[in-house]
């Protein structure tokens, strides 16, 4: 019996190492730069629900007022924080997991032919080096909990939508992922209505897989539009028509202020509550675009090793595709184009930037773990990429590994690169 309890635990242990190892290095990071308490901007909406109206960013106030119907403490709050970051990186590391065992070409049992198999034999090792470089990034899951992110609402729009790949990697009947998709945008919606600017990559995706990718019928694609639709006016809702009830940012805090004792931010509250967006805009936006477009493309410079790699995996999967298949590769890549009005209207540039290259690789394990054809093709070309030049992806990897992880407005590191150069330039000039 014991004989027998080791062998399942050996084979369990064999099975998962790759989630278990993922796991463990995140689990480990989180531990050792977890802050000691919410970032102040946003804390204050964990205490509030949905009896101030129906209005986004209200949904986790809800859930742990149930919980917490009279006084939430500050030291709950951080503890469901912490918990639901646990649950993010035990799911992404299932899910990274979950696509390089799909990737690993082995002869035994595997449906593709020898010759197809020789083909894509280092999609593994190029999926293997995608996962790495994304982890060592400043985007890794660590830009969830650093100083100026912790407790911010975009952990819960990531673990809602790995929730949403999951069921696609599991459940077969195409119409109840549908619907699952559908039903966790709209769960993230109500979260934060950003949601559709962020994650709307991986939520065109998931539909698209859902539907049966290039070969989904037009019964499929008309749902997977009227889907994409219901979530588009549920946004427009949330953003130009919801509202609280509180008619003015004083009693807000008097009311917040007798529900918890997590701090209560009263910039943040009359930005989002009651001041207009022209002033909003004027204020936030415009008052620091000049900054954030400098400090934008310093980013841009640090990130080159990552655009470099990423335009290299999309370059070969538009390659490997047919002249009928293509255009599904293209909406794919340029479903990222939705990054855009998020840069364009607010200021928190370093968490759109950490989204963008989740979205970046999370979109591309999603087609391998469906043993798409060119992105097999397109890993496979990485691999052997490695294999040739292993020295400038180690350089790259060291380059990337480098740096901070982002900040809610930008990467710690551009303003001191930016100021190095130009004292660099003030020394000679």
């Amino acid at each position: 019996m014991v004989i027998i309890m080791i062998k399942k635990a050996n084979s369990f242990l064999y099975t998962f190492r790759h989630e278990l190892l993922i796991f463990s290095l995140l689990f480990f990071t989180l531990l050792c730069q977890l802050p000691d308490e919410l970032h102040g901007w946003n804390s204050a909406w964990y205490a509030m629900d949905y009896s101030l109206g129906f209005d986004s960013r209200l949904f986790i106030g809800s859930l742990l007022h149930i919980f917490y119907p009279d006084f939430l403490p500050a030291k709950a709050a951080y503890t469901f924080v912490f918990l639901s970051l646990v649950l993010l990186l035990l799911m992404l590391s299932y899910i990274l997991g979950f696509a390089l065992r799909q990737t690993e070409m082995t002869l035994a049992g595997h449906p593709f032919a020898k010759t197809t198999l020789e083909k894509y034999s280092q999609a593994g090792k190029g999926l293997l080096l995608l996962i790495s470089l994304y982890l060592l990034c400043p985007g890794s899951p660590s830009y969830l909990w650093t100083s100026e992110n912790i407790g911010r609402f975009d952990a819960y729009l990531l673990l809602v939508t790995l929730a949403a790949i999951i069921c696609c990697f599991h459940i077969s009947s195409s119409w109840l992922r549908l619907i699952l998709i559908t039903l966790a945008s709209l769960i993230a919606l109500s979260i934060h209505q950003a949601f559709l600017f962020l994650f709307f990559p991986l939520l065109l995706t998931l539909y698209f897989i859902a539907a049966g990718g290039t070969k989904m019928s037009k019964l499929h694609m008309v749902s997977t539009c009227a889907a994409i639709a219901v979530i588009g006016i549920v946004f427009l809702y949330f953003q130009f028509f919801s509202h609280i009830r509180i008619p003015s940012c004083e009693e807000l805090i008097s009311l917040l202020s007798s529900r918890t004792d997590l701090p209560i931010n009263e910039v943040a509250l009359n930005y989002e509550y009651f001041s207009t967006v022209a002033q909003s805009s004027s204020d936030l936006v415009l008052n620091l675009l000049k900054e954030r477009i400098r400090y934008g493309l310093v980013t841009l410079f640090l990130l080159s090793p990552l655009a470099i790699l990423y335009l290299y995996v999309w370059f070969h999967i538009l390659k490997a595709a047919s002249k009928k298949e293509r255009w599904f590769y293209t909406l794919l890549l340029l479903s990222h184009l939705s990054f855009i009005p998020a840069f364009l209207l607010t200021i928190d540039w370093g968490r759109w930037f950490g989204a963008f290259l989740t979205m970046q690789v999370l979109q591309i394990i999603i087609l391998a773990a469906k043993k798409d054809v060119p992105a097999l093709s397109s890993l496979h070309a990485l691999g052997g990429a490695f294999r040739k030049h292993p020295y400038v992806f180690i350089a790259a990897g060291i380059w990337v590994g480098s740096l901070h992880k982002f900040q809610a407005t930008l990467l710690p590191d551009a303003p001191v690169f930016f100021t190095s150069l130009y004292k660099i330039y003030r020394l000679f000039f």
